[in-house]
């Protein structure tokens, strides 16, 4: 289906045989040069001559933008065509995790592309010819999660696929019940939501909840396959890894990319062959999250330091970086790399010109301790590992913990216990010691300056656990768990 206003380009055609996706993000930057007022600003204040862009050798160089220098900086209609805020149909806002809420719109191509996403997640699916219930489990306020899910399965409706919908939010017993009463009159139940609260779901459903054909799209955090397959064993579906979906998305532009049978089945692979994970993925396979993306929505480009530039029509967005740092991939990029390992498997995409991202960090939530920089995405590896995820939910926070004296700072690691764990019976030191163990085995694997780090100064650089009961931690429930803090304070 085609996407976009029509094309009115102010420039030359780029060159022949371009990257995929790069005429649309061309004709998108044609576009926000004429009718954008901030754009025409922000590029004025950047000195930068737009004529000057003619093919897209000049497309890589125009100037940056970033949420500081650009959507803090214009108010949200003179982000908008012609500056109309009238052009929006839905507003919704950043869950403030990394600071204070934003405001982003969605128009009807934002809208037509989230649909479109959603039926090719549902396609990799394989849910046959029965009936649907996608169930909702993301906050429905102005977080974009929920009712940007919930308007794509409405939508689809529409279009004639057999599904219907329903948005109990993050209300857990409303899910459970939800899934309960109306789960057994259809084929196929998907329940759509933020892995740690999923995981919650899972662990409170009832056999006649747990027998239904449940499958999962997991948005606003990565997942580790022990994760994935520890679900998969509570639903009674051992081994059917392409019933989770992993997304990847902002508030800024929706979704970014998603999970395939193919992206799972490669990084599954590259986590038991070291030399496929350093070519795709730098040796960061275990801590990454690896999707499919179509640059003809999403075109995405890498910066020298790693840094991910999105340039996304829908949300007016040109080489825009969100500090998320990983690897850009085209489809026959991955078959070579995969094939010159030997390995014989199929690498398909959802449409001709296809690629994949890798995710592996937000450069910008790190905690600084000792002069190095100390990531959640290790840690939230560590704790799916299976001797702690019975006893833990995979909620954390960790920060520096300022000490007495010089050099006497710690690594302060606050994890959340399951519901059904009673911190004052059969947990104790040796626990805590134990994922004390694990977390530092993963950031020694992960983070070469923490490893030089810990040679040095020895177990006193490791993390100090403690153990919060179920609820006890603080968060925001349903909309994404800040992980880092700092001196106490969430960020």
């Amino acid at each position: 289906m085609p996407y976009g206003r029509p094309r009115m380009s102010l420039f030359a055609p780029i060159c022949a045989d371009p990257a995929p996706g790069a005429a649309g993000a061309m004709a998108a930057f044609s576009n926000s040069v004429a009718h954008i007022p901030a754009y025409q600003e922000f590029l004025r204040a950047q000195g930068f001559d737009p004529e000057t862009v003619r093919a897209l050798e000049d497309f890589e160089r125009i100037p940056v933008m970033t949420k500081k220098n650009y959507i803090g900086a214009y108010a949200l209609n003179l982000r908008m065509i012609n500056g109309d805020i009238n052009g929006a149909q839905i507003i919704s806002s950043s869950s403030g995790s990394s600071g204070k809420p934003t405001f982003y719109v969605r128009g009807p191509l934002s809208i037509a592309e989230s649909v479109e996403l959603h039926r090719r997640i549902l396609a990799g699916f394989n849910l046959g010819r029965g009936n649907t219930l996608i169930v909702v489990a993301l906050a429905m306020g102005n977080w974009i999660g929920g009712t940007y899910t919930t308007e794509a399965a409405e939508k689809l409706s529409e279009q004639g696929h057999r599904v219907v919908v329903v948005a109990p939010g993050v209300d857990k017993q409303s899910v459970l019940e939800t899934v309960r009463t109306l789960g057994p009159m259809f084929h196929n139940v998907v329940l759509v939501g933020y892995p740690p609260f999923l995981v919650e779901v899972v662990d409170e459903a009832e056999d006649e909840i747990l027998a239904q054909n449940i499958k999962l799209i997991l948005a606003g955090e990565a997942i580790g396959e022990d994760r994935r397959d520890s679900l998969l064993n509570a639903l009674g579906k051992p081994g059917c890894v392409e019933d989770i979906c992993v997304v990847y998305g902002t508030a800024d532009a929706g979704m970014m990319g998603h999970e395939t049978p193919s992206s799972i089945a490669i990084k599954r692979l590259a986590l038991s062959h070291p030399a496929l994970d350093e070519a795709l993925f730098g040796g960061d396979a275990e801590t990454s999250t690896f999707v499919e993306y179509d640059p003809n929505m999403r075109f995405i480009e890498t910066e020298e330091d790693g840094h991910l530039l999105f340039t996304v029509e829908s949300g007016n967005l040109l080489r825009y970086r969100i500090n998320d740092v990983g690897a850009v991939w085209d489809g026959d990029e991955v078959r070579r790399i995969v094939a010159e390992n030997g390995h014989q498997i199929e690498v398909a995409t959802s449409t001709v010109g296809a690629g994949f991202v890798v995710l592996k960090r937000r450069s910008d939530v790190a905690v600084s301790f000792y002069a190095i920089n100390i990531y959640p995405e290790p840690i939230r590896a560590s704790l799916a590992d299976p001797l702690l995820r019975g006893v833990l939910t995979g909620r954390f926070t960790i920060g520096r913990v300022p000490g007495a004296g010089m050099g006497s700072d710690t690594l302060g690691l606050d994890v959340e216990m399951r519901h059904s764990i009673d911190p004052s019976t059969g947990l104790d030191e040796d626990f805590a010691q134990t994922v004390k163990e694990i977390v530092s085995d993963g950031l020694i694997r992960s983070n070469s300056e923490y490893r030089e780090l810990l040679r040095q100064e020895g177990e006193r650089v490791e993390p100090r656990i403690t153990l919060h009961s179920f609820g006890s931690l603080p968060s925001r429930i349903g909309i994404k768990q800040p992980a880092i803090k700092d001196n106490g304070v969430q960020k």
